[in-house]
């Protein structure tokens, strides 16, 4: 163990020194600094900083900034984290990397809760335990790390009361962070980092730990982000100090009494209305997981089954009542009650069940695993996995960091980690072995990666921009300044507006496509770098844009400033953003000049279209009107259910009435069971046509016994035979309803029911003859029916809504995605009549 004091001579005092206030006060003072009242100050505390032996943690630059920052420190090596080496620490900081165990995390525990003691985090520690270790910080440090945000951005400190602690912070340096989520009633939001259309978690702290939101300390060559990070320790190390003041076990008695505090506080009108909200929605999820898996499964099951009816009473009762608790200012009882019928849910979710649909299932196949499996014999071991999952459709890695993962004849060289053999000649294959579709992967305008570069069989220098831009350096895109690499991004970027680029990467899809005969091409980093362009960080000047922009508009680009010539701004954005359009495009028509059953999809960002155009020129509304696609991918990679929706929803209005189909995505990474199974049901509840995982890496195998239970016929993926998928996705509505009117547990009159069940029987008749044989008349009279189904549900199911309103919007939205799969299915009329004409040959292209 190691425990180095450095010199205090340059401490600074001007924080003074606190009169010691008796112990019977400890909990008032420390309730008092929660909700903003003054307390005297102290010299800051010595902070145990726990040094990681991993490379990673990036060691020397940290102790180089806690110097820097004048703070007193001494360091904790992380195999000595124990309780009876905390006893005599007052503050413990883990920056970044800490990998500490299930033990050492109880160790922090019992120190944090019996002695007293202060933590602060930083970086994504959360990401690096085991999941044992892993709860045990959520709860400790209040939040968890969830992504890493795409570029740099300043911090903003919040203003609810007791966050003053935070206003010595100064700095409005922008700085690469990442998403904290809050875990608990007492985990304060701090901070936020500062966006056009959102304010992600940059701070979270609770009465005795602060996690901060990024590497601290691994920048001590930036001044300005020096600067930040010594502002935010010494303000959180002040305020640590304020408790000390007080009682150095203060902190376990301030929790306590805040948390009392909190639970008698006043519910407002806006407060009860989100309380609301977000038990009913987890409610209405668990009622329809339960629903569509008895209704599918067993017409005589129980609608609501034994197990469930206590939690599922109670979570009703509860969002029944609120108004009228509140009301009467009922306010701890609310919030006791709010709370028992959350957890209750939570921890009865249904687990067992995942009912079977048609839709795209499909999963990215990531470079690491294809790199792991090694031969053909290890890589079929993965798709044997994937197939028992249910997997329909793999993304298969071909093109990453300019590297294509099969011998190429048009690439400079293949990826130097799979030179000895052909993964995607044998992906092809395994794939059509077991009935599922492969789509080739690839990166198109970035093009190297430094990451990559690091990688041990690799070795080559971070700066290396990749095989394509070392045999063709013209081709490069560039940011402001001239530098190959966006600031705080590891990719180096082609130039789209380059004709030689272009035809370069269709040269490529020629190859996938008419060589290997892959069942789609999935386009990947089809946009530009991210860039702010508010603090002047932006890309896209590579020689032929400027060329061609100068060109057209009689300046060159790099001399437009985006505040002062905002008309040639937003002429300069479209110009990329229709580079990057183009070339879908061209990729459209070429993938279909080569086969028209060929799949064409995009992985794409959801964020506002004003918003991405600005960050990412990546314009796909353009693409999807259009028809150049089949399949709209949005990388909606969330921690939890409510933050999957606030990504998905910017993007439904715009695919309404786009040809194509709508594939939310889920990451995997640490996805705990119960909250992968809700964020797969909202994904089905809402107007989609499957969903994506990411990624192949992370499919444990708790989750693949999830997707297990509910595979289906590859004859129903709704873009191989849209018309058999509706006619089974409207079948699955039908026993849904027919199961709770046989059940008397649907509220309707009989004058809606009659108008109802004909408006069933006729949808029904016209979707199966629509599959049939399929026509212009049939398909039109088809999606005439089924949107008058769905204009007029609300109407006929107002009594049901006033109860279960998330049971009616789900309805209402499978209706929407119907119409979604007949648009699709409208498009690509011509090759299925043929396909009909042709049976009884596969409809699937193998």
């Amino acid at each position: 163990m190691v425990f180095p004091f450095r010199s205090i001579s340059n401490i600074n005092f001007h924080f003074g020194y606190a009169s010691r206030v008796p112990k019977a006060l400890a909990g008032l003072g420390a309730l008092a600094i929660s909700f903003g009242f003054a307390l005297p100050a102290t010299a800051l505390p010595t902070v145990t900083v726990v040094r990681e032996e991993a490379a990673n943690q990036k060691w020397s630059e940290i102790e180089q900034q806690l110097q820097q920052a004048d703070v007193d420190y001494r360091v904790l090596d992380r195999k000595d984290v124990a309780w009876d080496e905390l006893t005599d620490v007052q503050v413990l900081f883990l920056p970044n990397a800490v990998q500490l165990t299930a033990e050492q995390m109880d160790s922090v525990e019992v120190w944090m809760k019996e002695d007293g003691g202060l933590l602060i985090a930083s970086g994504p520690v959360s990401q690096t335990l085991s999941s044992e270790a892993k709860s045990k910080f959520r709860e400790l440090a209040g939040a968890y790390w969830s992504e890493a945000l795409d570029a740099p951005s300043p911090i903003a400190r919040t203003t609810y009361p007791g966050n003053d602690w935070t206003e010595s912070v100064a700095s409005t340096t922008s700085i690469q962070g990442g998403t904290l989520v809050p875990t608990g009633m007492l985990s304060r939001l701090s901070a936020t980092w500062q966006s056009e259309s959102s304010r992600p978690v940059a701070v979270v702290s609770t009465q005795n730990s602060i996690y901060f939101g990024w590497n601290w300390g691994d920048r001590p060559f930036d001044p300005e982000a020096a600067d930040l990070d010594a502002q935010w320790l010494n303000a959180a190390l002040n305020r640590f100090d304020k408790i000390l003041a007080i009682n150095p076990t203060a902190a376990t008695a301030a929790a306590q009494s805040t948390e009392r505090t909190i639970s008698e506080l006043p519910i407002n009108t806006l407060e009860m209305l989100s309380m609301r909200l977000e038990l009913g929605n987890l409610l209405g999820r668990v009622e329809s997981a339960i629903l569509t898996t008895n209704a599918s499964a067993d017409a005589s099951a129980d609608v609501l089954p034994e197990q469930y009816r206590a939690v599922v009473s109670e979570a009703r009762e509860v969002v029944d009542m609120l108004p009228e608790w509140v009301q009467q200012g009922r306010h701890r009882y609310a919030r006791q009650a709010y709370d028992r019928a959350l957890e209750g849910l939570w921890k009865n979710y249904p687990s067992d069940r995942l009912t079977a649909l048609p839709e795209v299932r499909a999963i990215w196949l990531d470079r690491g695993t294809i790199v792991e499996s090694g031969s053909p014999q290890g890589l079929a071991e993965v798709f044997d996995r994937l197939a028992a999952a249910g997997i329909n459709t793999v993304f298969f890695e071909t093109i990453n960091a300019g590297y294509p993962i099969y011998p190429s004849r048009i690439a400079p060289t293949q990826n130097p980690l799979t030179q000895h053999w052909d993964p995607l000649k044998a992906a092809v294959q395994l794939a059509s072995e077991r009935d599922m579709e492969l789509h080739a992967w690839m990166w198109t305008f970035a093009t190297g990666n430094s990451r990559h570069n690091a990688l041990p069989r690799i070795n080559l220098p971070r700066s290396y921009p990749g095989p394509v831009l070392s045999a063709h350096p013209d081709w490069a895109n560039k940011d402001n300044r001239g530098r190959l690499f966006p600031p705080g991004q590891p990719e180096t970027w082609l130039d789209p507006s380059n004709p030689a680029v272009r035809s370069y990467l269709l040269a490529m899809i020629r190859e996938i496509v008419g060589e290997y005969g892959v069942d789609g091409v999935h386009l990947d980093y089809i946009r530009y770098p991210f860039q702010n362009p508010g603090s002047r960080a932006t890309f896209g000047y590579g020689r032929a844009a400027r060329q061609e922009f100068e060109r057209r508009a009689g300046i060159d680009p790099i001399k437009l400033d985006p505040r002062r010539d905002r008309q040639l701004w937003e002429q300069w954005t479209q110009f990329r953003a229709d580079q990057v359009s183009n070339f879908v495009a061209q990729a459209s028509q070429t993938v279909r000049d080569i086969d028209s059953r060929v799949i064409l999809s995009t992985a794409v960002y959801s964020m506002p279209s004003n918003e991405r155009m600005q960050k990412l020129q990546q314009q796909w509304e353009t693409w999807i009107s259009r028809g150049d696609i089949d399949l709209l991918v949005p990388m909606t990679y969330a921690a939890n259910t409510r933050r999957l929706e606030q990504l998905v929803e910017p993007a439904l209005e715009a695919v309404s009435e786009a040809p194509v189909l709508f594939l939310p995505s889920v990451n995997l990474l640490d996805l705990p069971r119960v909250e992968f199974l809700d964020q797969m049901q909202v994904v089905r509840d809402l107007p989609t046509g499957g969903y994506a995982l990411f990624a192949t890496r992370q499919l444990n195998t708790d989750l693949q016994s999830v997707l297990k239970q509910s595979r289906i016929p590859s004859a129903q993926v709704p873009y191989r035979n849209p018309f058999g998928a509706a006619v089974a996705r409207f079948d699955v509505l039908q026993k849904e309803w027919q199961f709770l009117l046989d059940n008397e547990q649907i509220w309707i009159g009989n004058q809606s029911l009659m108008a109802w069940q004909e408006q069933i029987e006729k949808t029904a008749q016209l979707l199966a003859m629509l599959e049939q044989s399929p026509s212009e008349s049939a398909l039109r009279q088809a999606r005439a029916e089924v949107a008058a189904m769905r204009e007029n549900l609300p109407e006929w199911l107002r009594l049901e809504a006033l109860k279960r309103s998330y049971r009616v919007n789900t309805w209402q939205n499978r209706l929407f995605a119907l119409e979604a799969i007949l648009r699709y299915g409208d498009r690509n009329l011509p090759r299925l009549q043929a396909e009909t004409n042709s049976r009884p040959s596969q409809t699937a292209r193998k």
